[in-house]
């Protein structure tokens, strides 16, 4: 039995004997980069590929609902996109955003019933987001608690962003999030543009379930319009070349920027935990490719293992980034660091006295790659039971919490 599974087991035998939770406030899963809601891939689900995460916790008394978001979208966007699945209403990306880089502030087609209507500062909810999802639950956050003002200090008129909305969310759970950004993301698109990236990407997905929910940009599928020319026309669009991207918000440089307003709220109970799937070469000090990595993942988890990005002008990661899941750097899982306060509260959850609001409960290190954390290229039942068990601990945990 390795430390690390020796780690889990302590982080959750203290809560096996709970049977009564303290509340019953709805998870909400938060996809991450290339993300999908329920049945908008065939058969395959984002939330346990060929198994379904979602259902498993449903079956087992948890309330439960996971969101579809713009696959390749900004945090901004998404976290915009998830207020309005969880409460309903027409989405409104607001006045200053919108201008700003030329949106459609209220796009059609991107109108909902709501999961959860009863949401307000009574009825809050547990946020849990997946790799990038991490990034959106934060930004969230911080439009519900910030008012958006114009140029004239008028509050925008979207219902979201014009008012203050406090003790709406209970929890914030971070799964192998890049908080500090993916110096894989800094790699890649210092040699290959993002749009060069997500072309043989597009060109694979079947159009047929998948939508890069796009509205906002006006980059949804014409009718009479060839997937060949819908894609080209994706790929060239100026939003790329802009601030309101994954792209942006996924590097070091842009995850620091987000570090900047994103700040811990010490009414909000946070979770984090983070996937390792690389070790240490002793000779050459670099890491390589853990012998469970996934094949897609193997050359990117090589190449984070042995690069330095800029976090800023003056400043360079280290080899404490060079350990990693295939997709992410390890330490940049664990909490933020980067933002111009400094390194947000940090503890290792151990037991129950322990989870207290404002600080980072990390609940401990998982030996997988970065996709698999979320049940894909899984075959082995044992890992597909493992990684279910880790999704109904820490639901089970979330109901403990006053």
């Amino acid at each position: 039995m390795t430390l690390i599974t020796v780690k889990r087991i302590i982080v959750y035998s203290f809560i096996i004997g709970y049977l009564f939770p303290n509340n019953t406030d709805p998870i909400i899963l938060v996809h991450g980069f290339l993300g999908w809601g329920k049945d908008e891939v065939g058969n395959i689900n984002y939330w346990g590929g060929e198994n379904d995460i979602e259902q498993h916790l449903i079956d087992n008394g948890y309330k439960v609902f996971s969101v579809s978001l713009g696959p390749v979208s900004s945090t901004y966007d998404c976290a915009i996109e998830t207020y309005y699945q969880i409460k309903g209403g027409q989405v409104d990306y607001g006045i200053k955003h919108s201008n700003k880089y030329g949106l459609i502030r209220k796009p059609k087609g991107k109108y909902y019933d709501g999961l959860y209507p009863e949401w307000d500062d009574k009825h809050p909810v547990h946020l849990l987001g997946y790799s990038f999802g991490g990034l959106t639950n934060r930004m969230l956050l911080h439009l519900l608690k910030t008012i958006i003002v114009d140029s004239t200090g008028n509050p925008d008129e979207s219902e979201l962003l014009g008012n203050s909305h406090n003790n709406w969310i209970k929890s914030i759970t971070t799964m192998s999030t890049p908080h500090n950004g993916s110096t894989l993301s800094d790699i890649v698109l210092s040699t290959i543009p993002f749009t060069d990236n997500l072309l043989p990407i597009a060109n694979i997905i079947s159009t047929k379930y998948y939508d890069f929910d796009l509205n906002q940009w006006n980059l949804s599928k014409n009718e009479n319009e060839s997937i060949h020319q819908y894609i080209i026309r994706l790929t060239n669009h100026p939003a790329w070349n802009t601030k309101n991207s994954i792209a942006w918000d996924s590097s070091v440089k842009g995850a620091k920027q987000l570090n900047d307003i994103l700040i811990i709220d010490s009414s909000v109970y946070y979770f984090s935990s983070s996937t390792v799937a690389s070790y240490l070469d002793t000779i050459s000090g670099h890491h390589k490719p853990a012998e469970y990595i996934s094949l897609m993942s193997y050359p990117w988890s090589w190449l984070i293992g042995k690069s330095t990005v800029d976090i800023d002008d003056n400043i360079k990661t280290d080899d404490s980034w060079f350990e990693n899941d295939g997709t992410v750097n390890t330490i940049s899982m664990h909490r933020p660091f980067t933002g111009k306060n400094g390194p947000e509260p940090f503890t290792t959850l151990l037991s129950q006295d322990e989870i207290r609001p404002g600080i980072w409960n990390h609940i401990g290190e998982y030996e997988f790659d970065h996709k698999a954390f979320v049940g894909h290229f899984l075959n082995d039942s044992t890992k597909i039971n493992e990684i279910m068990d880790i999704f109904e601990n820490h639901a089970r945990l979330l109901y403990t919490l006053p």
